[in-house]
């Protein structure tokens, strides 16, 4: 119900505006409401794609009573509930963190990071192991050993040789890869010599991808910190992103030696002869291929780009042509070979714009951003130095709304439909539903409204193991309370495990059930045959052309109950709370 009603009051759609000078529209209680409240409202709920659109003079109308309810839950003190400020602070919390960031750092960040996923660079490192916890003299240590590896593969360390008779200091760069081998602490890059392969966005932690695409190719970057400690990297190649859609059909390397890692190579082979052969590549890798997560899907990988595959597969992949199929080859998983299905080279901004905006803000670069709202916000607001950023943050929020005219009205949407809700929940819909009295005063008002199309069977139908226990379940039917039916029956009637009997309440029309059009209507041609275990079946009750109470129609009732309530309600908010109205202003 709640979320019915806030879906009513907060449509989706951004305001269109309100250029004119604000004012007072009306008084109620003698407080202001103001014309650019109205005029938001109205405008959201009446736009061009609005089923029903409303003139301004009847959406007044809706509008008055609207917030005479609201005055209402103001004065039973609705606003100043724990509950209350919880459910408004939660949906506040929702709307506001668009306006709490620097969207113009954003928006760099994501077409910072879309101009170089567009090239991806090939890049080797060596790193110095020091951890974001380790001590002064190790992070010490640790720099002068990265500092080091700098300097040999740059330019060089001073050394001296012997030009004929004379020693001469000279310095001379060693090669990266020799280095790397030497000095890294990263294992794999102590056997092949730093190597990493090609390095795509997102794919490496953010200052080892800022240091690799700000430095040129062919250069070797800056000494740079990560959480694992201290690194350099050379930049190798340069390349245009390319994606490739492949299958292949793989045999695992098995661990047994020479003769097992043989008949790896056997059966790669004769799977390839048979789509040589011409059988289908789907169904072979489905039927037969090791890698079993593609294998569910004949062999599809799916899109991939350079750095997500091991050697030699990428290089074979990226090297084909679409529709060529390679021949088997090797890698450390085992054998395989690949059918190429398409290439393609980056798309558009607009099409990844949603991805990478996503990736961004998942990502440790968003700090970036961050830092430049507070920046900002420390400007725009002159707050002292001695704030911190948290506490700068905290002051932007407090002032979102006097900043913002859409948030501003979007929360006191908030702030008033949650006050509607209750207290109409309280003054209408609870009295509604519980007051029995008032729905059967109402349904005897206004009983000759209420009609059927066809006639009801109103009552209750026995299904009994015999007529003794059918009769004793009819006698307790009509002498005892409804709410107290079932529990004789299982009292007297149903004991020692065993059920004799059973029973169902209803409100039929004809050809909803067979046994009530048999036994209820009387209907002698309805098809109907008692099962063995109940082969008693008797009626109690009548048909009836028309509701005789309330709970025949009780939701019906209930609806008409509930805008009757309203109506009153409303009447008595009107006498109880002066509206005046200033209709110069619309």
């Amino acid at each position: 119900m709640k979320k019915v009603l806030l879906s009513i009051i907060l449509l989706a759609g951004a305001m269109m505006g309100f250029a004119q000078e604000d004012k007072v529209l009306m008084t109620i209680n003698g407080e202001p409401v103001m014309l650019s409240e109205f005029m938001y409202i109205y405008e959201k709920n009446n736009q061009e794609t609005s089923l029903e659109k409303k003139s301004m003079e009847e959406y007044l109308d809706l509008f008055i009573n609207f917030k005479l309810k609201v005055t209402e839950a103001i004065a039973q003190g609705v606003d100043t509930t724990e509950a209350f400020k919880k459910e408004l602070a939660g949906y506040r919390a929702q709307a506001t963190p668009k306006y709490m960031q620097d969207n113009e750092a954003i928006d760099s960040l994501v077409e910072l990071s879309y101009n170089r996923q567009a090239n991806v660079r090939r890049a080797a490192h060596i790193a110095i192991q020091c951890p974001a916890s380790a001590d002064s003299v190790a992070e010490a240590e640790a720099l002068a050993k990265i500092n080091l590896a700098r300097e040999r593969v740059t330019t060089g360390v001073e050394k001296k040789v012997k030009k004929g008779r004379k020693w001469v200091a000279v310095r001379e760069a060693e090669a990266f890869a020799n280095v790397a081998r030497e000095m890294t602490e990263d294992p794999a890059g102590k056997e092949n010599g730093g190597e990493l392969g090609w390095i795509q966005v997102f794919r490496y932690v953010y200052p080892f991808e800022e240091a690799v695409y700000n430095t040129p190719v062919g250069g070797v970057t800056e000494v740079f910190r990560s959480p694992y400690g201290f690194h350099i990297a050379l930049v190798e190649e340069e390349r245009a992103f390319e994606e490739v859609h492949a299958a292949h059909i793989m045999k695992m390397m098995p661990r047994g030696g020479e003769a097992t890692a043989g008949q790896a190579k056997k059966d790669i082979d004769s799977l390839y002869q048979v789509v040589l052969a011409g059988a289908d590549f789907n169904e072979v890798a489905s039927a037969h291929s090791d890698d079993k997560g593609s294998a569910m899907r004949g062999g599809d990988l799916g899109w991939f780009g350079r750095g997500m595959m091991v050697q030699p597969f990428e290089d074979i992949t990226f090297a084909m042509q679409p529709g060529e199929m390679s021949e088997p080859f090797a890698t450390r998983f085992g054998w395989h070979f690949v059918k190429l299905y398409e290439k393609r080279g980056i798309q558009p901004l607009d099409s990844v714009r949603n991805q990478l905006l996503m990736q961004v803000k998942r990502d440790v670069r968003y700090q970036e951003a961050d830092k430049s709202f507070i920046k900002k916000t420390r400007a725009e607001y002159n707050l002292p130095a001695e704030m911190t950023d948290e506490e700068v943050k905290a002051y932007a929020d407090a002032h979102l709304e006097e900043k913002y005219a859409d948030l501003r009205n979007l929360v006191r949407e908030y702030h008033d439909g949650i006050l509607l809700f209750d207290v109409s929940l309280r003054e209408v819909w609870d009295k509604a539903n519980k007051d029995t009295e008032g729905l059967a005063a109402y349904f005897k008002a206004h009983k000759k409204e209420y009609t059927w199309d066809e006639p009801r069977f109103k009552g209750y139908m026995i299904y009994a193991k015999n007529d003794a226990a059918a009769k004793a379940a009819k006698q307790i039917i009509k002498s005892a309370n409804a709410d107290s039916i079932m529990s004789y029956i299982n009292q007297r009637i149903n004991v020692d495990s065993v059920q004799y009997v059973k029973v169902e309440k209803g409100l039929w029309v004809a050809g909803k059930n067979a046994a009530v059009d048999k036994y209820g209507f009387k209907n002698k041609t309805a098809e109907y045959t008692a099962s063995e275990e109940f082969p008693v079946v008797v009626p109690v009750g009548k048909v009836l052309k028309a509701p005789q109470e309330y709970t025949d129609v009780r939701s019906q009732v209930t609806t008409d109950y509930q805008d009757y309530l309203e109506e009153q309600w409303i009447a008595t908010l009107r006498e109880k709370y002066p509206v005046v109205v200033n209709e110069e202003v619309l």
